[in-house]
């Protein structure tokens, strides 16, 4: 087997333990409901372990006997700050049952689908989602050699080799790594589902408790399975749609917005962000809106919910919530001076800011690095349409580009803030506009900044808390206003009708082809058997290489297994650093290369592998690039090449006939 499914139960298990230990009794500062609470309390427990955990575990050995009591002193830090009675900001008068969470659960599975095995026949094959889960590598890393993590990626005499990425979502994965003794793909997989379900509760509890509906919930989980309209779009248009729009992304099959079935299954770590932001944006309001008795603990749980957010999605939860708390806090200036709480504010913002700085100035430090050898940010404005005017690309982002992506939540968001800003008068006001400034900021963001590290990281994944919020208000909006004759009521029955059911099937079409197509269709093939037969090697490899040690694989090696070549089987399965791998991973990752370098060792290290190596490209890749252990199957050109037979770097230590061999 290439994961054992009681190793994800019971790392899925071990993340509610987590979650409900450190967030159980933060809980009482955002609902009053107590089923409410049970539902949120995890995302909010691991959002605050996630960053104080990091910190913690770069001065103490990352060990299970360590985390236990880390979790532990956690959370008697947790109920010892919240002793108090708490007022919360909101008070659901209804809660999801137990049917809902049922649904939700099996819903949440989807994304977990895409990224386990799937057999045909004797051969196994794994979903597209899979290449963005190359990043298991870190998981293990972390789990096997604590933090700081070095770089799974690539290595370089001379350099310091640390990993310069927003990890915290995989350090959480390694911790129950650690603490179950599942691997990391497993962990990761665990986490993935239990990703998609602490997102999926928090915006059903942001739609519940703005529509005071208990039907809002079960309104949330078909708008969280739309995609995209490109797709039926250009199917109905042929291609006509491609000759006067833009095609602005990497991979044929993507949109450029990412919509929730799809960002959950290929970067888990960015909704987690984008969640725990949602969280964080409700707890800023609270500070800036409620009585100032609370204020301190909420303050300092706040910190490290703001922490956790940047430290697991530079984009999704740092850049947004830079770009939205500044604004949210200038809206509320009016009422904090009339309410004579300035400077009570301050000081509560003030302990936010230095616990933030505390839980997150170590990935602050180590990223800054990336800010002096690399360009992370262009402006522009967005692109829409072929050669025309930016004029029209400023309205096209809008009123074409939104709505094909976005589609239903774009625009039940827009039935929704129309017909809530009309009505200014209720106790909602101050959120309303706190999470309508959360929607429309990362939007125009993404409309004037593009990330240009590798892909437009940025346009994909800061808009992630908005996406959560909008998913939130139309679910509240469909809730209360659907079938009724009002304009508001017409027009949320036009949108559900018209743009609902399609985003649906687009988001099918994607579930089957990321999770069952080959499940369903095969093929079943030579390459397909060897990549389920792949683990023999990995514990061959894990048997003479220590895990501070790198392996030199061949970089294309599985190419096509993945939607691009990832070096997949090393990646899920090695438990092993490697020290060059493929080409998207090394230029992600090696931040001390340029994009011309970076090229440079993929291309060196493929052609070795194709049987081009000599003695000396040997002697290179042990000493200046640490390949301690060499390995090459029968799939790779340098199988069998006479330089292997008479090395004096390299000696073979392990090998399966007709299949692998092992150097070192």
């Amino acid at each position: 087997m290439l994961v054992k499914i009681s190793s994800i139960i019971s790392s899925a298990v071990a993340s509610d333990v987590i979650g409900y230990a450190i967030g159980w009794p933060v809980s009482k500062y955002f609902d009053s409901n107590l089923r409410m609470r049970l539902l949120i309390a995890p995302v909010i427990g691991l959002g605050i372990f996630g960053a104080a955990g990091v910190s913690i575990f770069h001065v103490v050995a990352l060990t299970a006997a360590n985390l236990y009591v880390v979790v532990l002193a956690l959370s008697a830090v947790a109920f010892w700050l919240s002793n108090d009675s708490v007022a919360p900001l909101l008070r659901s008068p209804t809660s999801p049952g137990l049917a809902w969470l049922t649904v939700a659960f099996l819903l949440c599975l989807l994304p977990t689908f895409a990224i386990v095995p799937q057999y045909y026949g004797e051969s196994a094959s794994l979903g597209h989602p899979i290449w963005d889960h190359a990043k298991i590598a870190i998981i293990n890393e972390i789990a096997q050699n604590g933090l700081p993590p070095s770089n799974p990626y690539y290595s370089e005499a001379g350099s310091p080799n640390t990993l310069i990425y927003h990890y915290i979502w995989y350090f959480i994965a390694a911790c129950l790594s650690i603490v179950t003794g599942a691997t990391g793909w497993e962990a990761d997989i665990a986490l993935t589902g239990m990703t998609a379900l602490f997102s999926t509760v928090v915006v059903a509890w942001l739609a519940v408790a703005r529509s005071r509906c208990a039907n809002a919930a079960w309104w949330v989980l078909p708008l969280l399975l739309i995609a995209s309209l490109k797709p039926i779009v250009q199917f109905v248009s042929g291609n006509r749609l491609d000759t006067w729009m833009v095609r602005h992304s990497h991979f044929q099959e993507m949109q450029f917005h990412q919509t929730w079935i799809f960002a959950v299954t290929w970067s888990p770590q960015h909704v987690f962000s984008g969640t725990v932001a949602v969280v964080a944006i409700i707890a800023y309001t609270q500070l800036l809106y409620h009585s100032p008795a609370r204020d301190r603990s909420l303050a300092v749980f706040m910190g490290a919910i703001l922490a956790s957010a940047y430290g697991s999605s530079t984009w999704a939860g740092g850049f947004s919530l830079l770009l939205i708390l500044p604004i949210v806090g200038l809206l509320s200036i009016s009422h904090l001076l009339k309410t004579n709480r300035m400077l009570e504010v301050a000081i509560s913002l003030s302990v936010t800011l230095a616990v933030t700085l505390l839980c997150a100035g170590v990935l602050v430090q180590e990223q800054i690095i990336l800010l002096y050898s690399r360009k992370a940010l262009e402006f522009w404005v967005f692109p829409i349409f072929n050669g025309a005017n930016p004029l029209f690309d400023l309205v096209g982002f809008w009123l074409v580009l939104l709505i094909i992506d976005l589609g239903a939540i774009f625009v039940g968001f827009i039935i929704w803030s129309c017909s809530t800003l009309s009505n200014e008068s209720t106790d909602f006001a101050p959120i309303d506009r706190a999470i309508i400034v959360s929607v429309l900021a990362p939007l125009f963001c993404a409309q004037f900044l593009h990330s240009v590290l590798l892909y437009n990281d940025l346009g994909w994944d800061v808009i992630i808390p908005s996406l959560l919020i909008m998913t939130a208000l139309t679910a509240a909006l469909f809730s209360t206003h659907i079938g009724r004759k009002s304009l508001v009521g017409r027009l949320t029955t036009t949108t559900a009708v018209l743009l609902l059911i399609p985003s649906i099937l687009a988001g099918a079409r994607f579930v089957y082809s990321s999770a069952f197509q080959f499940r369903v269709k095969g093929p079943e093939s030579e390459w397909g058997r060897a990549f389920r037969a792949s683990p023999e090697l990995w514990e061959a490899v894990r048997q003479v290489t220590p895990p501070n040690e790198a392996v030199a694989n061949n970089p294309l090696d599985f190419a096509n297994v993945t939607f691009h070549p990832g070096n997949i089987s090393w990646a899920v399965l090695s438990q092993r650093r490697n020290c060059a791998t493929s080409l998207e991973l090394i230029r992600s990752y090696a931040a001390q290369l340029t994009p011309e370098q970076a090229s440079d060792v993929y291309n060196f290290f493929v052609s070795a592998f194709e049987g081009n190596a000599t003695e000396d490209q040997l002697r290179l890749m042990k000493e200046k690039y640490l390949c301690e252990t060499l390995v090459v199957t029968t799939r790779d050109g340098l199988w069998g090449k006479p330089v292997l037979d008479n090395s004096s770097i390299y000696k073979l230590v392990s090998e399966e006939k007709g299949r692998w061999r092992i150097y070192r």
